[in-house]
C-alpha cells in the first residue's frame, strides 16, 4: 500500500491541537491493540507522548527494538488513518528522514465510522429475518434453514433427519431492532459530539 505524505494544513493544526482526555487516549490505544497488536499500541503510547513529530529512529531506540519493526508498526498506524509521516531527504547521506505524527482526534472519525458498519450489518440481519420464514428441528446442533431450503429437503432436516419445524424469530427480531435502534441514537450522539468539538 502507498503511503501518504503528512502535508500540514491549517485545519489539521487546529485539529492535532484538540485537547485528549483520559478516556479518548485508552479509547485510541485499546483499538490499536484490537486491531493491530500489542506492540503497534507501544509505538502509538510513545508517539502520544511526544508533542511533536519524532522520527522512526527514536522511537526505535526509545523501545529497544529493531527499526523495520517500528517501521512496520508506523506503516499499520497509517493504514488506520492515526498516523502520518513528512519525510526529508539528508543532504549528506541522500537517505529519507521521516518524521512521524499521530493524530489523536481522528479517534471518533474512526470509532464513528466502525459504528456506522455495525450499524448497517444490523439493518441487513434484520431485513433477512423480517423477509423470510424460517424452520428447525429443534435439535440444537442443526441450524435453522428457510423456507425455500425446508422445501428442498421435504422439510426433513439434513443434518439429523428429524422433521422441521415451524421456527418463530419474532424474539430475534426484537432484539435486533432495538440494537439497531440504541445504535442509532448512539451515532446520533457521536456525531453532534464529533461536529461541536470541530466548530470550537
Amino acid at each position: 500500500m502507498i503511503q501518504k505524505e503528512y502535508i500540514p494544513t491549517a485545519s489539521t493544526e487546529v485539529s492535532a491541537n484538540l485537547e485528549m482526555d483520559e478516556q479518548e487516549r485508552q479509547t485510541l490505544l485499546d483499538m490499536v491493540e484490537d486491531v493491530a497488536g500489542m506492540e503497534v499500541r507501544k509505538v502509538a503510547i510513545l508517539l502520544l507522548d511526544h508533542e511533536d513529530e519524532v522520527t522512526d529512529e527514536i522511537l526505535a531506540e526509545e523501545l529497544n527494538v529493531k527499526l523495520d519493526e517500528v517501521r512496520k508498526a508506523l506503516y499499520k498506524l497509517s493504514d488506520l488513518e492515526i498516523a502520518s509521516f513528512r519525510r526529508i531527504k539528508d543532504k549528506i547521506s541522500g537517505w529519507y528522514i521521516y518524521f512521524w505524527k499521530i493524530h489523536p482526534e481522528r479517534i471518533n472519525e474512526i470509532v464513528l465510522k466502525k459504528q456506522r458498519q455495525v450499524h448497517w450489518k444490523i439493518l441487513e440481519r434484520l431485513q433477512f429475518e423480517k423477509e423470510n420464514m424460517f424452520f428447525s428441528c429443534g435439535n440444537k446442533d442443526c441450524n435453522r434453514i428457510t423456507f425455500n431450503e425446508a422445501m428442498e429437503f421435504d422439510f426433513i432436516c439434513p443434518n439429523c433427519g428429524n422433521r422441521l419445524e415451524d421456527f418463530d424469530n419474532s424474539r430475534l427480531i426484537m432484539v435486533l431492532e432495538k440494537k439497531a435502534s440504541e445504535l442509532e441514537r448512539i451515532i446520533d450522539e457521536n456525531q453532534t459530539r464529533l461536529k461541536i468539538r470541530k466548530q470550537s
